[in-house]
């Protein structure tokens, strides 16, 4: 007598993970902690100087900070962390000084600059990816490369624009780009299946290896920081009228501005308008005190100091409430 094996059934493919709910009301809780201190830093700043204090200056240095701190936050989302944000973006405001001084159209001069830095960037990226090493360690190259070629450009000087600083519109257009785009990138990595598809987590002791996924991952959060850092300091040149080249102090407020807003160093996991508003914290603490008379190694190292140790907290505390990503 034969006697016949059941058939075979195909094993069920296991769900995707997905983000808890518990998870995204924890950081849309800790939002609404920023945005009320954001709010108490406006009133400071009100009271010390009127509404002369919420002018120009102010709504620019957020965008341009912003921009910079959206750039490490794209970075830091698809696992590739890229120190080099400060260092880049002066290079492009640089670049692009240095073409309209040559006379070029400024738009095609900011274009230039702009490419030059992505191009630079993606560099970084495929090494990154290529080898699996830190991307920290690669993007350390990459702002010593990109601060040498910016004191080069300059001639170690500084290089004043033609014309002098934007003109008014351009500070509400800058701020609209860094609010709009840092909330749809916050919109868009709440998706636990594009977080998966950017980043490569490595078990320790694993022996680094190619990996097709990491080198997508990579290229695309090198690619994406640079352009935002490069519009950053374009931004940053039109204000001032030139471009300055100096040590990259800029990384700092950017850094602190994404970990306190609720961007885990660990998990990568981050909530919607955390970077907004912590950059508008940052820098409406930064005016406060500038306006008290404080001095500025206080006004400006100290708090982003603080702001980077307290939001690896806060990280911390946020991915143990939230818990890991469930399956449907």
């Amino acid at each position: 007598m034969v006697i016949s094996a059941p058939p075979a059934t195909a094993k069920a493919a296991p769900p995707p993970p997905r983000r808890s709910a518990r998870g995204l009301l924890t950081h849309l809780g800790w939002e609404a902690i920023l945005l009320v201190l954001a709010v108490i830093a406006a009133v400071a700043v009100g009271a010390q100087g009127g509404g002369d204090a919420f002018g120009r200056r102010l709504w620019l240095t957020i965008a341009i900070a912003g921009l910079l701190a959206a750039a490490f936050a794209f970075s830091l989302r698809t696992a590739a962390p890229n120190l080099a944000v400060g260092a880049l973006g002066g290079l492009a405001g640089t670049v692009y000084a240095k073409l309209v001084q040559a006379d070029w159209p400024g738009l095609l001069a900011g274009a230039t600059a702009v490419v030059a830095v992505v191009v630079f960037s993606l560099i970084l990226g495929v090494v990154t990816g290529l080898t699996s090493a830190p991307a920290w360690a690669v993007s350390l190259g990459g702002l010593a490369v990109a601060q040498g070629a910016a004191l080069g450009v300059a001639d170690a000087q500084g290089i004043p624009l033609r014309g002098g600083p934007d003109p008014a519109w351009a500070t509400w257009a800058w701020l609209a780009l860094f609010v709009l785009g840092s909330l749809a990138g916050g919109v868009v990595f709440l998706s636990v299946a594009v977080r998966r598809a950017l980043g490569v987590a490595r078990p320790d002791g694993e022996v680094p290896r190619f990996q097709a996924k990491r080198l997508l991952g990579a290229a695309l959060g090198f690619t994406g920081s640079g352009l935002l850092a490069a519009l950053s300091g374009i931004a940053q040149a039109g204000y001032l009228g030139g471009s300055f080249p100096v040590s990259d102090s800029h990384l700092l407020i950017a850094v602190a501005a994404v970990l306190l807003g609720g961007l885990s160093a660990y998990t990568y996991r981050g909530g919607v308008a955390g970077t907004v508003l912590a950059t508008a914290l940052l820098v409406l603490t930064q005016t406060a005190l500038l306006l008290a008379g404080a001095p500025t190694w206080l006004a400006f190292s100290l708090p982003a100091g603080v702001a980077i140790l307290l939001g690896v907290a806060v990280g911390w505390v946020l991915d143990k409430i939230s818990g890991p990503e469930q399956t449907v």
